[in-house]
């Protein structure tokens, strides 16, 4: 694995973004996760403007007022997540086209089953590939 591909969580964040789709099942739920040196250090929730169980949108102007908020807090993006409420935790071909950047990660939380799974994507080239992230305490 390159070093570029490594991607850290706190233990905190990942919390987070688990308890943010709880919070809204059964629709998806998104957001921006940032920070620096391949650290999530902040979660970004955003608002699913679609309310929708199967797809997410958020304005331009949402996405660019936190863009701009997490430059000021000097951290870059390092993923956007997503929640699929009944489905696994799996890119599906809308997610792959319109993931914005190879070098963000694409975070998926799954909430088919009674244990949430989370999984973390590089996406590049319409093609997805499984990235192994690691939890900080």
């Amino acid at each position: 694995m390159e070093i570029n591909e490594k991607l850290f969580f706190t233990e905190y964040c990942l919390k987070e973004i688990i308890n943010h789709g709880v919070k809204y099942l059964p629709n998806e739920v998104c957001g921006i996760l940032s920070g620096t040196n391949n650290c999530i250090q902040s979660v970004w929730k955003l608002k699913n403007e679609l309310n929708s169980d199967r797809r997410f949108y958020v304005g331009k102007g949402v996405v660019k007022c936190t863009l701009k908020l997490i430059e000021q807090r000097g951290h870059e993006v390092l993923g956007i997540y997503h929640s699929h409420p009944a489905t696994s935790p799996i890119p599906s071909t809308s997610d792959i086209i319109n993931h914005p950047d190879p070098n963000v990660k694409m975070i998926i939380i799954s909430y088919k089953k009674i244990t949430p799974v989370v999984k973390c994507f590089k996406i590049h080239n319409q093609q997805f590939k499984e990235i192994l992230f690691l939890v900080k305490q």
